[in-house]
């Protein structure tokens, strides 16, 4: 019977093979002409990491990439879904004529917001190796591109080394009525050309291998790391011939699965074949939020959460988005903005992944309206009318948002501010669409456009009522 299951799981899988190498996937394609003739596709998804918005990872310990369905995480790189872990670690190592290498030490870590680069520099050994992580919105899965360069003049023979330690298990999301953990086992299907790790009791599935461009061997690597009392390993081998300043990149395709080992080979073959317009889906969402919405502060830390802030949950549509919690006095408004904003984007991910309370998720959620509410920047989309009351801490001395868009008017705003003197300038694409400015009542004298006006107080502060594409205010005290 169990040779039965898995005869039927190989015709499935080659189906699932065979319908996905007829899909022609869109690629924006850069020719890139050298002595060494055009970049590989592969080759051209690490140059596009150069448009993205990054920052450096100082703490391999406490890194994580993830979405709300997939969690990497660590130094080990463990792997867990939202029901089960897949792997404990997984490692890499590269060997040439004379030695073997284990890829556990990288110069730096990068991370962007759906994808992370470890980089190797290896100048003793005339190489140049680059690991990148990328993982898609709505697959169960992650894929890994090992960038390989030889950066010497004369050519070399070079082996890729990848090793997973399974541990399929429940992720701790999930109680014991789940499942409870036994020995993983691991089979190596050369019709597919997969790796395949089953949990003995349960229909918990692990899959990973390469793309068809390459011929692998199983291989356990040298520089494995130490397995789980139930968990096991495995690995492959890929050796690749390099010219002299050649570049070659090989993938590892990495999924599993609660539902079964077709689901997870399926997923696999998704993987592989929607590489790159997974990519290009992912690079032109956070290429548009990347100047929408685009705020300027004295505050390194508090902007940079902002910004992964909307990489992570989307734009915070003012006018239509409530968040709850956020009735406290001003002061507080600030602190607990910078409480948030502390180490955000290498938390942001494990956290909201690990979280069972929402409430944590709503914490990480408010980075966005709480910067809003210091702006002090509101709107009444019915009546088509912005409301400004600038809520600047004292620290700061100018703030503005740029492709600001409420309802279908696009706003940029600049606020600064000192012990006598503040200037609120606004533009909007709507020209009949309300601005109400409102100035603290101690800024007794106030020009709009360069003329004084005289304006009555309320609630303690100064109220200008306009519309136009552009309006500026200066008040003095």
């Amino acid at each position: 019977m169990e040779r039965s299951r898995q005869n039927d799981v190989v015709l499935q899988a080659n189906s699932v093979f065979m319908k996905y190498s007829f899909l022609a996937i869109p690629v924006v394609l850069l020719i890139s002409i050298s002595c060494q003739g055009p970049r590989s596709e592969e080759a051209i998804l690490f140059d596009s990491l150069e448009k993205l918005p990054s920052v450096s990872v100082k703490d391999a310990a406490s890194f994580s990439l993830g979405n709300e369905n997939i969690l990497l995480s660590g130094k080990q790189q463990e792997l867990t879904l939202e029901t089960i872990q897949l792997f404990s670690a997984f490692s890499a190592a590269v060997k040439t004529e004379t030695e073997s290498i284990c890829l556990d030490n990288p110069v730096d870590i990068t991370k962007y917001p759906f994808a992370s680069k470890q980089h190797f520099q290896l100048q003793n050994d005339g190489l140049e190796i680059n690991q990148l992580q990328f993982i898609s919105k709505d697959k169960l899965g992650i894929t890994l591109l090992y960038s390989i360069k030889n950066v010497d003049n004369s050519p070399k023979i070079i082996q890729l080394l990848f090793q997973a330690n399974t541990d399929l298990k429940p992720s701790i999301l999930m109680d014991s009525s789940f499942g409870s953990n036994a020995a993983d086992q691991v089979i190596f299907d050369e019709v597919t050309g997969i790796f395949t790790a089953k949990d003995e009791k349960n229909n918990w599935f692990a899959v990973w291998g390469t793309s068809t461009d390459f011929s692998m061997s199983p291989r356990d690597s040298d520089c494995s790391r130490d397995t789980s009392e139930l968990g096991t390993s495995a690995g492959f081998e890929i050796t690749v011939e390099l010219a002299a300043n050649e570049e070659r990149v090989i993938p590892v395709f990495i999924a599993g699965s609660d539902q079964g080992e077709f689901t997870a080979i399926e997923t696999f073959a998704d993987l592989r074949d929607g590489l790159f317009s997974d990519w290009h889906e992912n690079f032109a969402l956070i290429d548009s939020l990347q100047n929408t919405s685009k705020i300027i502060i004295p505050e390194e830390e508090i902007q940079e959460a902002y910004e992964w802030s909307k990489y992570e949950y989307g734009l915070f549509q003012v006018g239509k988005d409530i968040v709850n919690g956020l009735e406290s006095e001003e002061g507080w408004k600030y602190q607990m903005l910078k409480d948030f904003s502390k180490q955000y984007v290498e938390k942001i991910d494990k956290e909201v992944f690990y979280s069972q309370n929402d409430l944590i998720q709503v914490d990480y959620q408010s980075v966005q309206p709480l910067l809003l509410d210091l702006l002090g920047i509101d709107a009444d989309i019915e009546s088509r009318v912005t409301y400004i009351r600038p809520n600047l801490p004292k620290e700061w001395k100018e703030a503005s948002i740029e492709n600001l868009w409420i309802d279908d008017n696009k706003i940029n705003i600049s606020i600064s501010s000192n012990t006598d003197l503040m200037i609120v300038e606004i533009t909007q694409t709507q020209k009949k669409a309300g601005l109400s400015i409102e100035i603290p009542e101690e800024y007794s004298k106030v020009k709009v456009l360069g003329k004084e006006v005289s304006n009555d107080t309320k609630d303690g502060y100064r109220r200008i009522l306009m519309t136009g594409d552009h309006v500026k205010i200066e008040a003095k005290k």
